[in-house]
Formats: structure tokens, sequence, C-alpha cells
């Protein structure tokens, strides 16, 4: 117990942080799908468990977020001190694995350093990355149970570990990998010969089979509905030497010290296996063989050339966890001191990162926080406007906010939050919108801003913005509903053109066409629709037409597009600005697939007085 008390005290004094926090980066949507899906239904409903996981199966997530709900309501402090000791659990749980091997003292090294890490001061900030921490205790529970089973011959150990295994695979999919570990990490010295160890492996091997069966079903192939670098081996040079940069730059740092960081891990490393004894030496080449399958595997469908590893840290938590045991390794006698001198020097460059990463989530939570708080507690009189540089994606997080909280506390009035969907023309109009400053970091009135500035601001979110997002056929669920339509589709030699009209209020449509995996030019110049303005009986819908041009390689690809395509737009309409609305195809039903399934949660009502 005295690991784990200092490990809690560590993960107090580096990240205690924390605890100011209130709702930040995907709480608003993860919060509202707890409100709209049924624990069952997360974990045992295809449809369900594809829409809150995304890419990759993940239920623990949304699950987690239903927990704290049960628990705590809509107070966001306890859910960062479960946050916090779920990376103790995880610190812990990694520590407890470790003294299998090392000495109490020595296997807290590796605990300590994982607290250390630029991907630890990141997640430890995000209540949406709870399920990462989660699975890593889970994962390192059943390599630990493994390990007991082998040295035991004991099959209600080896049962545990698959029961473990399944739970760090529900979490996040970055740790259906561990299943090379669970069958080639070499257990301590006196443990049964592989072919004992191996049908202890059982268990888990067969819980690996079955996910690997139950992605394929709810993914409608191994791939996913999310496409990667990776689209080739022609392409595997380019992922694996972004890999590398991602590994060396986003946990030791881009700098020199970075770079003699990396070599000294790799020094560790050589120096770990001369330090075996020869028959120690071939075991302990396969454990590093499969951890290296642990590491690398999941980066190969996300990292590529341009990836943002900056913003997505915790992607890099798996890999920092084996560059942590790496340094647990005994280096040969005669080298202990520069041990100890590589082992500073990697310190020093673990934490300049750590600090950097630090410097630069700090605006963006502020930035969340800042939507979020308006969204809760709206200032009379005044209209939110979306960030230049966030696409609708900050409105539409905030109003999801708002709306889970609606569902949560439905015995509680709810002021509506004021969003700007309309261009101010005059001073005073202009004067009731708010928006955020990166100089102060804050949300700050338009007219407080110098006029370039706010021109630019204006434009950002009033301009209609067309996206092609590469996504295969059949795609994930990602629309709440159906609103808008696409009236007519041509194609004219190498170019389509899809007319149609969105649920929109003002210019600042934002427009996504998808369901094909070329990426073509494209433009889109908007159209009045007096139509769709007297069928809502709004003025302001008078601009919701839109004709986007795209313009591809070749006729027979745009001929293709024409008859795959599938078009989703922010809602903006009252009630619909927490929701992605489907456009309507005209004949077709190919684009069902993109609907959210139904709520399977049914709502609360208010108590009676």
């Amino acid at each position: 117990m005295l690991a784990w008390a200092l490990l809690c005290a560590l993960v107090l004094v580096l990240h205690g942080s924390a605890l100011q926090g209130t709702w930040r980066w995907d709480d608003g949507q993860n919060l509202f799908n707890s409100t709209q899906y049924s624990p069952r239904s997360l974990f045992l409903e295809s449809q369900v468990t594809r829409f809150v996981s995304s890419n990759q199966i993940a239920p623990w997530n949304v699950f987690l977020y239903q927990v704290n709900a049960a628990l705590f309501g809509f107070n966001p402090w306890p859910y960062y001190l479960h946050h916090l000791v779920s990376l103790s659990c995880a610190a812990w749980a990694l520590y407890l694995l470790l003294c299998h091997w090392l000495g109490r003292w020595q296997a807290l090294l590796p605990a300590a350093l994982l607290l250390l890490g630029a991907p630890a001061f990141q997640m430890a900030q995000q209540l949406m990355v709870g399920h990462y921490l989660d699975g890593l205790t889970f994962a390192c529970l059943a390599l630990w149970a493994q390990i007991h089973a082998v040295r035991l011959l004991q099959w209600r150990w080896s049962l545990l570990a698959a029961g473990l295994y399944l739970m760090s695979c529900l979490c996040k999919e970055i740790y259906a990998p561990w299943i090379a570990l669970l069958v080639f990490v070499p257990p301590p010295a006196g443990a049964p010969a592989a072919p004992a160890r191996w049908r202890y492996a059982v268990p888990a091997l067969l819980v690996a089979v079955a996910y690997a069966a139950l992605r394929i079903h709810v993914f409608a192939g191994a791939g996913g509905y999310t496409p990667t670098s990776l689209d080739g081996w022609q392409a595997l040079g380019s992922v694996l030497g972004a890999i590398a940069r991602t590994l060396n730059q986003g946990l030791l740092g881009a700098g020199a010290l970075g770079l003699v960081a990396a070599g000294l891990c790799l020094a560790c490393l050589g120096a770990g296996l001369a330090a075996q004894p020869a028959s120690r030496r071939m075991p302990m080449a396969m454990g590093i063989a499969a951890a290296i399958v642990v590491v690398v595997f999941p980066l190969l469908f996300v990292v590529g050339p341009g990836f943002d590893w900056m913003g997505n840290t915790r992607i890099l938590w798996v890999p920092w966890v084996g560059a942590c045991v790496l340094w647990s390794l005994p280096w040969p006698r005669r080298l202990a001191a520069w041990h100890k001198a590589a082992l500073l020097v990697f310190v020093a460059s673990v934490v300049q990162q750590a600090y950097l990463q630090r410097q630069h989530d700090r605006t963006i939570a502020a930035a969340f926080e800042a939507y979020y708080g308006f969204a809760l507690a709206p200032p009379p009189g005044q209209m939110l406007l979306q960030p230049e540089d966030r696409a609708n994606g900050m409105i539409w997080q905030a109003m999801s906010l708002y709306k889970a909280r609606q569902a949560m506390e439905p015995q509680a009035s709810h002021t509506l939050p004021a969003l700007a969907w309309h261009y101010p023309h005059t001073a005073q109009e202009r004067s009731r919108v708010v928006t955020w400053d990166k100089g102060c970091s804050c949300l700050v009135r338009l007219t407080d801003m110098p006029p370039a500035q706010q021109e630019v601001a204006l434009a950002a979110g009033m301009r209609g913005d067309l996206f092609i997002l590469p996504m295969k056929q059949p795609l994930r669920s990602l629309a709440h509903a159906y609103g808008g339509a696409i009236d007519t589709v041509t194609v004219s030699g190498r170019e389509l053109t899809v007319e149609g009209w969105t649920p929109t209020l003002g210019p600042g449509r934002k427009l996504a066409l998808m369901g094909f995996e070329e990426v073509p030019q494209a433009h889109m110049e908007p159209m009045e629709r007096p139509d769709v303005a007297r069928a809502f009986g709004r003025q302001d819908m008078l601009g919701s037409g839109f004709r986007a041009t795209l313009t591809f390689a070749s006729e027979q690809a745009a001929q293709a597009v024409s008859t795959e395509f599938c078009a989703v737009t922010f809602g903006q309409l009252p009630g619909q600005e927490h929701m992605i609305m489907l456009l309507r195809l005209p004949d077709s039903q190919r684009c069902d697939t993109a609907l959210a399934p139904r709520p399977t949660r049914a709502p609360r009502t208010p108590r009676a007085p």
C-alpha cells in the first residue's frame, strides 16, 4: 500500500490542477450520448457500440460517464477526482505487474515515470480519455494474472487474465494487441517451459479471436470506417517514418535533447539485453518483439505524414508505457553509473516535452471551458460566435452539453444560449456578439476587438465551408436526424455538381460530403431558396440553398461518386444546434447507415412536487 500512497501523492502533485477543471474537449458529446443509450445497448447492440465508439470499439468511454453521472450528477469536480484515481490505478497496476520481475523500489521507477510523461499531462486534464486509463489498469492486471497462472499452474488465474484482457479491449482497441504480451513475455525465472505457458494462454487467445470477430461484425470489416495513411504496402515506409518521428517528438521532444534521449533509449535496450544471462536473452528478445508489436501496431492505422501528434498525444499512451518499462531493465554492473546519467538525460527530455505539452493544451482547455460555460450560464443579451478555427465543432459540443444537462436535470430550468448565426449590421448588434480571443484566452465582446480582427472573426463564423471527408461506404453512424436535402446531382465530364439546401440560418453553412475515398478539388456557392424560407416561415433561411462543384481526376470517378456520396451539416434550427443533420437524397436510402441509432434510455421525468 505504500507504493499506492506514493503514486497517489505524485499524481496530486503533478496533476492536481485537473481538479480545478470544468467540462472540456468531448465532454459535451459524451455526456449527451450517456443520456441517450442504456449501458446494455452500449455493449450489446452493434449499432449503438459503433455510434458511440467511432472507428474503434470503446463502449467503456460513454459507460464511464454514466457511472460518474449516477454517482455525482452534473458536478464535474468529482468526475476529475475519479479520473485522477484512475490514473493512479493505472500506474499502480503497472507497478504490481513489474514486481513479478523487479524489486519493489525498482518497479516503482517505471510507474513514477509513467506520470511524468507528456501523455499523462495531457490525459490527466481530459475526462474523455478515462477509458484509456482504465484500459491500462485492466491490461496490466491481465498480464499480472497470467504470470500467476503460469507460475502456479492454475486455470483460475488464466480465466481471470482472460476476463481482464476482455475488459481492456472494451475500454480501447489499443489494448487488443496485448495478447502478444500474454503469450510471449517471459515469466520470472523458475517458471515452467514454453508449452506449459502457452497452454494457460488459451483462454486469452480465445478472447482475442472472439474480439476480432466482434470487430468485423460491428464495423462490417476489419478496417473500420475511417481511412488511414496505410492504404497499401507501398505506404508502409512513410507511415513507419511518421510513427518514428511522432514517438520521438511527442514523447521526448523535437530538439537535440529529444534526439539524444531517443538514442539513449536504444542504448538502454541493448544494455538490458546484454545484462541478461545467455539462457534468458532469446526469451527476452521475444518479449521485446511482442512489446514492439503492442506499441507500433495500433499506430499503423492512425499516424501518417502530417499527423498532429501535439493535439493527440493520448495515442502515445501505450508507447509511453513501453518507454517507461524500458528504463527498468538492469544494465551490466560496469555500466551502472552510465545508466544513472542516461536516465537523468531521459528524464530531463521528458519533463521538457511534458511542459510544452501542458502549455499547448492550456489554451485549448480554456476555450472549451469558456464555450461550455456560456452554454450552461448564458449572459443576458449576449450571442455566442463560433471561434474562427473550429468549424462548428465548438458550438456543437457546447450545445450537446446543454442538452445533456437538460436530460440529467429535467426538474431545473435551463436558459437557452443565444447563438450568432447572422451577420451583425449595426453597432448595437455587434456589441451583443462574444467570441474567443486568442490574445487573452477568453471570451470577449466583438466590439472590444480591433475592427480588422472583428471582420476576420465574423468572416470565419459566417462563411460557408465545404469539407470533403474521405470515408468509405458503408458510413459509420454520425448523424442524429434527417435535415435538408440534395435536390439534383449532375455529372459533366470530370465535374460533379450537387445542389440542395441545409437547415441553416444565415450564411454560415458547414457542409461535409463523404462516402468516397478520393479527395477532389471542391468549392461551394450559396443560393437563394425562397421555397425553403416560405416552408419554414423564416426569412433568415432564404440563403439556405447551395451549389457544390467537385472536380475529379476522371469522368469515371465523378460518375462513381455521384451514386456513392452522402452529405451532412451541423444543425442550426432551434432544437437542432446539438445535432448533425443528414441531407436526404432523391430516390435513395444509401446513406441511412449514417443515422445514429434511436435512443435506448428512457428520458428522466421531472419529480412530482
